[in-house]
């Protein structure tokens, strides 16, 4: 990933201005190009903040369609930084999608199963799933640990998605 501070700034004052075009395009020329250090992080906060379906359906397909091993980092970084729920479900749903590697980020993903909704924990698991036969034994030891102790405190089908999770884990 590229550092850029004049990129970084020109995307912050294209979102600030708010033109659906102009963010937009940028957007679609983010997906042709390596992202930039900071921008992952500022689509995911602008997309948390934004109440603009149409943006935010244009930074979701940004994330799916996110190639770029490099941006892994940031992705998971801005998974625990968003606050609303649906954000931190097209988050984690965009981590499958983009048929990236993320077993080196289990435990984070697995941190944000077991906090977040059900529908990023859904998300999650998916992520997990997909990625559990390349989860070093250490990190899924550790995952099916916390997921035991924490069980007790999910509701019924929570409680369900996670002894499935656990299973997957001990495959």
């Amino acid at each position: 990933m590229i550092k850029s501070e004049k990129k970084l700034a020109e995307l912050r004052r294209i979102l600030s201005n708010g033109k659906y075009n102009e963010i937009n395009d940028r957007i679609s020329m983010l997906r042709a190009e390596e992202p930039f250090e900071g921008a992952i992080m500022l689509l995911a906060r602008f997309y948390d903040e934004s109440d603009r379906e149409e943006i935010k359906t244009a930074i979701a397909a940004f994330f799916n369609d996110m190639k770029e091993r490099s941006g892994r980092t940031e992705v998971i970084d801005s998974l625990d930084a968003v606050k609303k729920p649906e954000t931190k479900a097209m988050l984690a749903s965009s981590c499958w999608q983009s048929g990236l590697d993320y077993s080196e980020y289990a435990v984070p993903l697995s941190e944000a199963f077991m906090s977040g909704d059900y529908m990023t924990s859904l998300e999650c698991f998916t992520v997990l799933e997909n990625c559990s036969e390349t989860i070093s034994a250490d990190d899924k030891t550790g995952i099916i640990a916390r997921l035991d102790r924490a069980m007790t405190q999910y509701d019924i089908p929570l409680q369900k998605l996670a002894v499935e999770l656990i299973s997957v884990l001990k495959q």
